[in-house]
């Protein structure tokens, strides 16, 4: 006796994640006294900022944009840190990341064709009135895959 079997496959492009922008918070001066909040939102570029912290106008602010890119229609995962730090020498800042996707995200279009999902990312984070002046930065990573 005997039967027969199928194979089959699907294949798909390739899956890439691309940064189109920086998580910028421009310049800031810290509250006399007590502490201050400032943030970006992952809908907008602008820093808002209170508690006696002041954003200042004139230096570009923006939230992290990346691009994810691969085959339409597809679900994949994007994984973003809940936190990351900047620094400056012995100096740091706590920043509380949000992402406008998190988990599960489809791409664009649908099996066949190129797809891709836009990821923006935000952040808050609280400044003293204590935490020394100078330029900060850190950098955090955001990763992507096919479900």
């Amino acid at each position: 006796d005997s039967t027969s079997a199928t194979g089959s496959v699907t294949i798909i492009r390739p899956i890439t994640i691309t940064k189109t922008a920086d998580l910028a918070f421009g310049r800031i001066v810290k509250p006399t006294s007590g502490t201050g909040a400032v943030a970006i939102a992952n809908s907008g570029d602008s820093v808002t900022a209170g508690s006696g912290a002041v954003a200042l106008s004139g230096i570009t602010t923006s939230r992290a944009k990346f691009m994810v890119d691969g085959e339409g229609g597809q679900a994949v995962t994007v994984t973003v840190p809940a936190n990351f730090s900047m620094s400056n020498g012995a100096n740091s800042i706590s920043v509380t990341l949000d992402p406008d996707v998190s988990g599960s995200a489809t791409l664009s279009n649908s099996l066949g064709s190129a797809g891709s999902k836009a990821v923006n990312i935000g952040g808050t984070f609280s400044l003293p009135d204590t935490q020394a002046s100078g330029a900060y930065s850190g950098t955090f990573n955001v990763t992507v895959a096919y479900q």
